[in-house]
């Protein structure tokens, strides 16, 4: 069985809701409705900051996982949406294993539905003080959770969420394709993906199986034996080209570790831009700067010229590499060995707007990379690759068929681009955040059309939580803040306030 609203309204009644992490009575850094880990797993830490719809899909995410293992102990008990509900909110509360050894469970398994009901009231208490004592907050839980139990009128509607493919495989196939490395993620004898790895980067390799949460043997494919059939997706990380900044500084003086001045800054604030961490923008030329520094060349070099030095060469790769408006190929693009890919919507002369499409290539945290274009009157100026969703839920959907709390990429459709909002004032990357995933700087976004969607709260910012938590809950996720700062030149130029979406379903309206 699967949660109801219901279930979900009680527990966020009951849990408290907090958008910064705090230790709860254990000692515990926790966030959201009561969440202590991300879905990837990763521990919440104390200083994290996540927004109200995270805070919703977390918790959703974890009330499936209780459900999961409810509907494992209930076989053979026939419960109506209300009880189920009541059962999960119960569990999420005091743990799946006390439900499993719980006389409300026994008594279940009797089919005695008074006697389950009676058993809500007598787990009201709690260690206070080192005393085992009867806590009103509880007291009034489980009468609300007792009051569902026994509602038989207005029955919740199971929220229905389609399975993550990711989830299905149960074993991860390396081979070798010429020089590259490829794996085949398998579900029993089924074929579930087949990645194509365009990096040698170990970190990105170790992304890519985190994202099998249940394959749980990995395997070196005999030589002789083929790879199976099937679309390859190709899987890129870092090492990939740096789009080019326009007008950069002229730079040149060979810097190494304790070189200080201006041009320390400049270096510090761009390895910060593109996603690697040069510490404080101070000037001084530190141990966190090189460390920073030999993670890039390793990335664009190779290890044996990851020096930390910065020469010429250096210099000239930081500001970037790759025109304007070049980018992964679109499905459409890339569908000439496949004709009956679809055509993303058609450019429209005089006009300005923003286009997202979906493209053929993945970064190793599993999200789509997705092609985010910039059109001034009516032609293709730049483009971005960006991601939307939560690696494990990359499925594309109509507006009217997008579920809140699916941690789905937003849906297609046309949308409406909000005003900037800055956390510390204009053009301010370095200073306050908004929230830990969101980062300083936010464009909210609403739903046009067609119809209506329940997906709310989506929003354009830097995917800031990256490291941690990779993707977003739904909204459009920049992978730098170079990135970004390209993006709000688009938004200051022409003002455009149209996006359109299209994942090629044939919902997205014309430009």
């Amino acid at each position: 069985m699967k949660i109801s609203q219901n279930c979900l309204s009680v527990i966020k009644k009951w849990e408290g809701f907090h958008l910064d992490a705090y230790s709860d009575p254990v000692g515990i850094p926790t966030i959201g409705y009561g969440s202590r880990r991300y879905p990837n797993g990763q521990k919440i830490l104390l200083g994290d900051k996540i927004t109200e719809q995270e805070a919703e899909a977390f918790l959703k995410f974890e009330c499936d996982k209780v459900a999961e293992e409810i509907s494992k102990l209930v076989t053979g008990i026939s419960l109506n949406q209300n009880q189920f509900d009541a059962l999960v909110s119960f569990s999420y509360n005091v743990g799946i294993g006390a439900f499993a050894d719980s006389t409300l469970l026994k008594k279940l398994k009797t089919n005695d539905f008074p006697g389950a009901a009676k058993e809500f009231e007598r787990w009201v208490k709690g260690t206070k003080n080192g005393v085992q004592t009867t806590l009103p907050g509880l007291v009034d839980r489980r009468k609300s959770e007792r009051s569902l139990f026994e509602k038989s009128d207005e029955q919740g509607t199971p929220i229905e969420v389609e399975d993550s493919p990711q989830d299905k495989v149960t074993l991860l196939e390396g081979y070798r394709d010429g020089e590259k490395n490829v794996i085949v993620a398998w579900g029993g004898s089924e074929v579930i993906e087949i990645l194509t790895l365009e990096t040698f980067i170990k970190d990105d390799f170790i992304a890519v199986l985190q994202q099998y949460k249940n394959a749980k043997e990995f395997r070196i494919a005999p030589t002789n034996k083929a790879i199976p059939q099937g679309k390859s997706i190709s899987v890129s990380g870092k090492g990939q080209p740096i789009s080019q900044v326009n007008n950069p500084p002229i730079l040149n003086r060979i810097l190494v570790r304790g070189s200080e001045g201006d041009d320390v800054k400049e270096l510090q604030r761009r390895l910060n831009d593109i996603g690697y961490d040069g510490g404080k923008v101070d000037g001084s030329f530190g141990k966190k700067t090189e460390e920073a520094m030999k993670s890039f060349q390793a990335d664009y070099f190779g290890l044996a010229e990851a020096d930390g030095r910065v020469g010429p060469r250096t210099w000239e790769k930081l500001w970037g590499d790759l025109s304007p408006a070049k980018s992964a190929p679109t499905e459409s693009t890339a569908a000439k060995a496949e004709p009956t890919a679809p055509t993303p919507t058609s450019p429209a002369s005089g006009k300005n707007y923003l286009r997202l499409t979906k493209t053929q290539s993945k970064d190793p945290f599993g999200c789509y990379k997705l092609k985010f274009e910039y059109f001034k009157d009516g032609q293709l100026k730049d483009s971005l690759e960006v991601c939307s969703g939560s690696p494990s839920r990359q499925l594309f959907r109509k507006g009217n068929e997008s579920v809140a709390g699916s941690y789905e990429p937003l849906p297609e459709g046309k949308w409406y681009i909000g005003n900037i909002s800055w956390a510390g004032g204009a053009d301010n990357y370095e200073g306050p955040i908004h929230q830990s995933g969101i980062g300083p700087v936010s464009v909210p976004l609403r739903y046009v059309e067609p119809g209506q969607t329940q997906r709310s709260g989506i929003e354009i910012h830097i995917d800031w939580n990256r490291q941690s938590s990779a993707g977003t809950a739904g909204c459009i996720g920049m992978y730098t803040t170079a990135d970004y700062k390209r993006f709000v030149s688009w938004l200051r130029e022409t003002d455009p306030r149209d996006l359109f979406v299209d994942w090629g379903l044939g919902t997205c309206p014309a430009v």
